[in-house]
């Protein structure tokens, strides 16, 4: 897990709390030279000071104190955190990176390190690489800290635990444009630091600028007034500017633009000062509104210009869209607008291309690893002890007693052999042979377990059942071995699309399930798109013989309406429901969402005839195509 960062856009999210926790460990130094070390750990402490505040001058600091002889391996660690932070905020982003990946070395290079040192280097090198757009390195080093705080007392595992959960936060927001979910991650955040006491006004400063994302004006405005005043407790002026800058934003969106100016003056000075290109540039599109609005159109296409200037080419996704929404408003020609709304909808798709949703899949594979490595740890540390125990006892007791210890080793070596063993049975019992998914089995006690979970407020969990179309035909036509190979595809393509704890199943034949908990209607029409869209492709099933895959996909949510409970056998049955009427019209998805449970109905009469209740609007009818009614269901599989 990273260390709690800077929750300014992106770079700055990790940065500022782990440095400080960072600084806060001793270095190994010999006794010999107390002078000289005391006066390098002041320069040391000097450059984690100036990183934020005057980030070329921490960057020349850490260089000169890099070539000095015989540095300690946790000093070095330190420097090149404050090199990569502050190379970062000053736009080199080659050095940072670079930076990141020397904290990573010396950490591998010394595993007698102590584990708290180790974890924090991990998440402070992850927070290098946020900064500096590499999201899957900066993952990779998450991981690393997560598996290292897993060694930790249960408090400073919870402030790891809410560092990430604030950088997952950060990745929905920045790159996969899904403010309703990071809400959620930034609320558990909220929840984890809070159970150990820690104050953190990067978490309370990037939940604010979600809230204002979402529209949530009010409880925005609370938000920044609790982070600015938890800000000025610790004297983390950026983020005190930046949370300044919102302020004045929501005051001009309300059309208090004079209350707004001479603030939003005051940030800008101060964002000048310390070299905070990106605060700067939100700033300064706060501004060009602002102009706007008061009828200086020239002066705000000039402050957009401006804006932009101290964002291009950064890693700075959520600062860069809104910059480019205000040199939109403030174009006075058609052509330069489109323009601009082009390199805007470029920036969008680009971020999307490159982050979407196989960053998380990756993520799941890497967690499932790291666990495994864990275990497999905790199994050898176990087994080292019994040795011990039984060397111990065989020098008290003599011959007699060793021979009796190793017949005790002997059973505990079949033991873990057996429990090994079952383990395997349990893996293969739960697995499909063919695709290496979940089988049905499995998939029902998944189920049952997110059906235990409360939905986060304004979502539910939702089901897809993804059937493939004229499958029959390649089996018939090409062999039951292209089939295979076709489902083997298939099933691989939906664990890339996936996200950490999706359920993919394989749920009979040709049709495969897949359960997201958490989606508003509108998420889950999303992800029925990209489901569809991902998984018809043309597939070659013979020399120069080519097949296009096309599949019908049908989802429902659970509990499927506001104001009744049902389970996820209910949803599913829905989705079947639904996965009809796509299949009807073939290569095409369909979603039943249940509004309200109309008065005097139950829910088995509307599994059985929806179709009023889809009229009357009780339940929501959603599709790829136009459609306006459910086809009729034959008896059978309405049974």
């Amino acid at each position: 897990m990273p260390t709690p960062a800077t929750p300014l856009p992106v770079p700055l999210l990790p940065w500022l709390l782990g440095l400080a926790l960072l600084a806060g460990l001793p270095s190994s130094r010999a006794q010999g030279t107390q002078p000289v070390v005391d006066q390098r750990a002041d320069e040391v402490k000097r450059c984690l000071q100036l990183r934020r505040d005057a980030p070329p001058v921490a960057v020349a600091l850490a260089e000169s104190l890099l070539r000095e002889p015989d540095l300690a391996v946790e000093d070095e660690v330190k420097i090149y955190s404050c090199l990569g932070i502050a190379a970062g905020l000053a736009g080199d982003r080659a050095r940072a990176v670079e930076a990141g990946a020397q904290m990573e070395r010396l950490v591998k290079e010394h595993p007698r390190l102590p584990a708290q040192f180790r974890a924090r280097a991990y998440s402070q090198a992850g927070s290098v690489f946020h900064g500096a757009g590499q999201i899957r390195r900066a993952e990779a080093a998450y991981l690393d800290a997560q598996g290292l705080a897993a060694q930790l007392p249960a408090e400073e595992a919870a402030l790891f635990q809410a560092t990430t959960l604030a950088n997952i936060g950060l990745i929905h927001t920045d790159y996969l444009d899904s403010p309703e979910i990071a809400d959620g991650y930034y609320r558990k955040a909220l929840a984890a630091a809070d159970s150990v006491g820690l104050e953190d006004p990067l978490i309370l400063h990037n939940h604010a600028l979600n809230l204002v994302a979402l529209g949530r004006t009010d409880e925005a405005m609370a938000v920044i007034d609790h982070g600015e005043a938890v800000a000025r407790r610790k004297q983390a002026q950026s983020v005190v500017d930046r949370l300044r800058a919102e302020r004045a934003g929501l005051w001009i969106a309300q059309g208090r633009l004079a209350q707004a100016r001479p603030l939003l003056d005051a940030v800008i000075n101060a964002q000048q000062a310390s070299a905070d290109k990106p605060g700067l540039a939100g700033s300064l599109a706060k501004l060009s509104t602002l102009q706007r609005l008061s009828g200086d159109y020239a002066g705000a296409l000039a402050t957009a210009k401006r804006a932009w200037s101290n964002v291009d080419g950064t890693p700075q996704p959520q600062k860069q869209r809104e910059v480019l929404r205000a040199w939109m408003a403030a174009q006075g020609q058609a052509d330069d607008a489109m323009d601009v709304g082009a390199r805007l909808h470029a920036l969008d798709m680009q971020t999307l291309k490159e982050q979407r949703l196989e960053l998380l899949a990756d993520l799941q594979a890497r967690s499932e690893s790291a666990a495994a490595q864990r275990e497999l740890a905790t199994m050898r540390h176990q087994a080292q002890i019994r040795v011990l125990n039984d060397e111990k006892s065989t020098l008290l007791r003599g011959y007699g007693i060793a021979l009796l210890v190793l017949l005790v080793l002997a059973g505990v070596g079949f033991g873990l052999l057996q429990r090994r063993k079952n383990r395997q049975l349990r893996k293969v019992s739960a697995t499909d042979p063919l695709t290496g998914l979940r089988n049905r089995r499995a998939a029902t006690e998944a189920m049952k377990a997110i059906s235990s979970q409360r939905p986060v407020a304004g979502t539910r969990h939702v089901l897809f059942l993804i059937d493939i179309d004229h499958f029959k035909k390649v089996n018939d036509g090409f062999g039951h071995h292209a089939g295979d190979q076709v489902l083997i595809a298939l099933a691989h393509r939906l664990r890339e699309i996936g996200r950490v704890d999706d359920v993919i199943a394989r749920w009979g034949g040709e049709e495969f399930l897949m359960a997201c908990a958490d989606l508003t209607e509108a998420q889950a029409c999303t992800v029925a798109s990209r489901l569809h869209e991902a998984l018809c492709e043309v597939h070659e099933l013979a020399p120069r013989q080519q097949w296009p895959l096309t599949v019908s996909l049908g989802f429902a949510p659970f509990p499927f309406f506001d104001n009744a409970t049902s389970g996820w056998d209910y949803a599913l049955r829905m989705a079947d429901r639904a996965l009809y009427a796509a299949k009807d019209r073939r290569n095409a998805w369909a979603g039943l969402w249940g509004r309200t449970l109309p008065a005097g109905a139950t829910l088995q009469a509307l599994l059985e005839a929806p179709e009023e209740a889809v009229r009357s609007g009780a339940i929501e009818l959603v599709a790829s195509y136009a459609v306006e009614r459910l086809p009729q269901v034959p008896a059978s599989r309405a049974a």
